[in-house]
């Protein structure tokens, strides 16, 4: 974790966290902020998939109601709930990015305990081959 702290904290988007509304403030000015903050998470997004890669790009799939809900990530919801300062916002990316890739070394687990038979998939249409007897 240390490691991802470092380069997202080197990331060109870490400079330029949005800095949220201080205050009341009308909702057409936290519309506009909310935008600026999915700006900010998309070139977050981009920066982390130069990077890792493209399987850093689900590092906001986030639980319930996040950006990209339904997903297994807790660390992020959206820009409106999760970008405040500049430290709590990078500190929540990394955290979600761990989580993210967590989820998936999890994943990657399942699909070698419980590996698919070719022939047998291939048989049975599963895969692409279109509908049994196609």
């Amino acid at each position: 974790m240390s490691t991802a702290v470092g380069v997202v904290g080197s990331l060109g988007p870490a400079r330029r966290v949005p800095g949220r509304p201080e205050g009341s403030v009308d909702v057409g000015e936290m519309s506009n902020w909310g935008k600026r903050g999915a700006l900010w998470a998309d070139a977050m997004s981009h920066a982390l998939a130069e990077r890792y890669g493209r399987w850093a790009l689900g590092w906001r799939w986030a639980h319930d109601e996040g950006d990209f809900d339904g997903g297994p990530v807790g660390a992020w919801c959206c820009p409106r709930h999760s970008i405040t300062t500049q430290r709590e916002t990078l500190a929540r990316v990394v955290e979600a990015l761990c989580e993210w890739r967590a989820w998936l070394e999890r994943v990657a687990g399942w699909f070698e305990a419980y590996q698919l038979d070719p022939p047998a998939v291939a048989d049975s249409g599963l895969c692409g081959s279109g509908p049994p007897g196609t």
